[in-house]
């Protein structure tokens, strides 16, 4: 959904919005205004004058499961050419932010706007091939009339896949695999791949890396190959209880930025802490709290105490150490006549192995 975003005068000062982002409280003639909040480019400016204006922006998005808030005032901008990781803890709400950035999940407030002639391409976790015949068809369903239509097919080649594959007998790095050709394949502004990476092999991967540093699209990436993110992305969105933090650097100094701003929040959290107990200690033994003065300063206690209620600590952490024991025997693991199948596609056949330790 989408509601009227309200005039706010010092919006250039939260940091996580894009520069051409601003506000207006008229209605300018038409042509001259894209939409209430994300206006044209100012008239005498020329294109070097200004950053691009965002392909897709997502504002103030706010979304609860049940009575559990998933999203508070989350926020993402692309323009064109980003490279952003977004990152975060597991179940933070990445791929829900990534549905909503795709437009296939409703939200229940905030913004999202994208540019009118812009083009989208979205890599979920689990594909649906539903409908499709071949990897073929399934990975050209995804091509605009402008595009090359050979593409798809010099991808699938390159990923190790003919083209003539049935979608139901795809193992999961084959599915993996389609699916991005099918995204690859378009010649879209912007691209949102969710764990790319998953079920790839490393030869995949590495080609994978470069056939992106090699595209013109604008990329969000959600993935847990550091590796992969470190080479390709310049920079990052962290998704941290329900909101967004945004550092125009890669995810090769997200964790130094990161560790600052947890420390930075506790001792901001140790100032509010000793300013209660001093607003306290006032209550017990200062003055009698009759007078007017002093009943303001009764209420600056309550909503001291009301923040730091309502304030969401980070998660811990958890150090998980391995001691070392004794080596329990040679045999590390020994399989007999091991089958597998996909569908009618054998991929294994009575397979018999021997590992010891140490081979």
């Amino acid at each position: 959904m989408s509601i009227v975003v309200p005039v706010i005068d010092d919006l250039r000062a939260r940091v996580h919005l894009h520069p051409c982002l601003t506000l207006r409280n008229k209605v300018t003639a038409p042509g001259r205004a894209m939409r209430a909040g994300f206006p044209s480019r100012p008239r005498g400016l020329r294109n070097a004058d200004m950053a691009a204006p965002p392909l897709l922006a997502l504002q103030d998005i706010r979304l609860t499961f049940g009575a559990t808030p998933m999203l508070e005032a989350a926020e993402l901008v692309v323009a064109p050419g980003d490279r952003i990781c977004l990152v975060g803890r597991n179940g933070s709400g990445k791929s829900t932010l990534m549905k909503i950035a795709a437009g296939d999940l409703p939200f229940d407030g905030g913004t999202r706007f994208m540019q009118p002639d812009a083009t989208i391409r979205y890599l979920p976790q689990e594909p649906d091939f539903s409908g499709y015949e071949t990897t073929l068809a399934y990975a050209e369903a995804g091509l605009k009339p402008t595009d090359d239509p050979y593409r798809a097919l010099y991808l699938l080649n390159s990923l190790g896949l003919t083209g003539e594959e049935h979608p139901s007998r795809l193992s999961g790095g084959e599915g993996r695999r389609a699916a991005l050709a099918r995204v690859i394949a378009a010649d879209a502004d912007v691209l949102l791949l969710d764990e790319p990476t998953n079920h790839l092999d490393l030869p995949a991967i590495e080609w994978l890396e470069g056939e992106i540093a090699g595209l013109r699209s604008a990329v969000v990436i959600v993935s847990h190959d550091r590796r992969f993110l470190e080479d390709l992305t310049k920079s990052t969105v962290w998704l941290d209880r329900g909101r967004t933090r945004r550092l125009d650097r890669g995810f090769l100094h997200f964790e130094a930025w990161r560790d600052e701003v947890l420390a930075q929040e506790e001792r901001d959290r140790h100032k509010l802490d000793r300013k209660i107990v001093d607003e306290e200690h006032w209550l017990r033994y200062g003055v009698t709290a009759r007078r007017k003065r002093n009943q303001n300063r009764l209420a600056k206690l309550h909503d001291l105490r009301r923040e730091r209620k309502e304030a969401k600590r980070s998660v811990g952490t958890v150090s998980l150490v391995a001691s070392e024991a004794k080596a329990s025997g040679a045999l590390v693991i020994e399989a007999e006549k091991v089958s597998k199948t996909y569908g009618e596609r054998r991929i294994v056949r009575e397979f018999s192995t021997r590992m010891l330790r140490g081979d």
